[in-house]
């Protein structure tokens, strides 16, 4: 038996998904077990679909168990979205190995820059500012630090977006001293940041979010009535309204990805369009402008991962803002750019402050969203073997946790009521609440 850890956003789950929990149960006995972002993704902003529906199609697409990521990690930079992920599988004490997608193949040169970042991290440190100082972001800077020590075309390869955080994962798996055996599965079919659909099954979650976002947007005008020469828009395909085709289009607006996603992952994500999602970051414009008129006054450098300059640009700024996305467009520059800006706007809006998270915190609790029925072993296994408590009723919590991690799962809860707040008003349903939401078992 083997239990392998997959740390995740799933924002949605689909067929690279399934390839890669394929490659990590080889057996029958084996289990996976996902670490998954909540509401709120590392980029920054919120995922296209809540956390329960993005649990569920994971453990009907052969996940075991769906653990939350805590907030503060979900939504920081890749080393801590690493670095929380990482110290969560290793406390539950029972993990083999930790598998992740990579650009490219684990080799040699993989291991030794992952040994001399680990080794010369303070060096690597105070060259990248130097390079940030210079007018490069954050990634550039890192990038041409790592070339003055290794081959250029190695290091580029290794900056790609999945390879950075597979970086990540083994130095925070060093940093801690953990025994988990990291497995890098070779992407298939489209690049991290490919914005249309491939030809193939296999196409990235930023293409697939875009479908969505054009069947969703189908929908609506079609409710609002559509002329003849109206057109559909899904990723690169693209129709004429017009007879059978508007017919079909109006019974399956989602019908562009359904060839990308399982059949489980379908269902969902057509069931509850219009009712429950997509949502996306200009929806929650109103709440952060709010909360920068209201504490513009005092700043906002005590926000995790906001600098002094950036809250003085934010300040500085404010009269001008209009949504989210158009603020984040107008304050990134050379040296900063639109995704750190974003992940700090989450922070100001998720109140996640630097105090909520201590530099080189391990994750403190386990919160289950949910579980497979015949994976009760596994529960088994891990409660224990886990030095850290394991929620399944939020109510537990106070008596499980201490001060500083009940405050996380604090921010946690406040992040998925904001979430939930929002698309209860876009779509005029009933507010979800996170104390008496059930898990989801399949």
């Amino acid at each position: 038996m083997k239990i392998t850890g997959i740390i995740c956003e799933y924002n949605p789950f689909h067929n690279g998904h399934v390839y890669q929990i394929g490659q990590c149960k080889n057996d029958k006995d084996d289990f996976c077990i996902a670490v998954m972002s909540g509401d709120w993704i590392q980029r920054g902003g919120p995922a296209i679909i809540d956390k329960y529906e993005r649990a569920k199609m994971a453990l009907k697409g052969g996940v075991d168990l769906v653990i939350e990521l805590p907030t503060a990690y979900a939504t920081g930079s890749a080393s801590d979205f690493a670095f929380g992920g990482i110290s969560l599988l290793d406390s539950l004490g029972c993990v083999d190995e930790l598998c992740f997608g990579a650009e490219s193949p684990r080799d040699d040169s993989f291991d030794k820059v992952v040994d001399f970042m680990n080794e010369f991290g303070e060096m690597l440190a105070v060259e990248t500012a130097e390079y940030m100082r210079e007018g490069n972001s954050y990634p550039k800077a890192r990038e041409l630090a790592l070339s003055n020590h290794f081959n250029k075309h190695i290091v580029q390869g290794l900056c790609k977006p999945n390879n950075i955080l597979a970086l990540e994962y083994n130095l925070a798996i060093r940093k801690l001293k953990s025994n988990i055996v990291p497995k890098a599965i070779l992407r298939k079919g489209s690049e991290y940041a490919d914005s249309e659909l491939n030809m193939v099954s296999y196409s990235s979650a930023t293409a697939i979010r875009n479908s969505i976002m054009s069947g969703y947007e189908f929908m609506i005008k079609n409710d609002n009535g559509y002329r003849n020469d109206d057109m559909f828009v899904g990723a690169s395909t693209y129709m004429a309204i017009t007879g059978e085709t508007l017919r079909s289009a109006m019974s399956e607006p989602l019908s562009p990805i359904k060839n990308h996603v399982p059949a489980t992952t379908y269902e969902i994500l057509l069931n509850a369009l219009g009712k429950s999602y997509p949502l996306v970051y200009s929806n929650f414009s109103r709440e952060l402008g709010y909360k920068l008129i209201l504490e513009v006054g005092k700043g906002f450098e005590d926000y995790l991962d906001v600098t002094r300059e950036l809250s003085d640009k934010i300040c500085k700024n404010i009269s001008y803002f209009k949504t989210v996305d158009q603020f984040c467009d107008l304050l990134k520059t050379k040296e900063i750019t639109y995704a750190r800006i974003s992940r700090c706007m989450t922070h100001i809006l998720l109140d996640i402050k630097k105090d909520t998270f201590p530099e080189g915190k391990r994750a403190g609790y386990a919160r289950i969203l949910g579980f497979r029925k015949d994976s009760e072993k596994l529960l088994k296994i891990i409660k224990d073997h886990s030095s850290i408590p394991i929620i399944s009723k939020l109510a537990d919590a106070p008596r499980m946790l201490d001060d500083k991690d009940l405050k996380m799962l604090g921010k946690d809860i406040q992040a998925a009521h904001m979430y939930d707040f929002v698309s209860a008003c876009k779509y005029q349903k009933d507010l979800k609440n996170e104390f008496t939401q059930a898990m989801i078992i399949v």
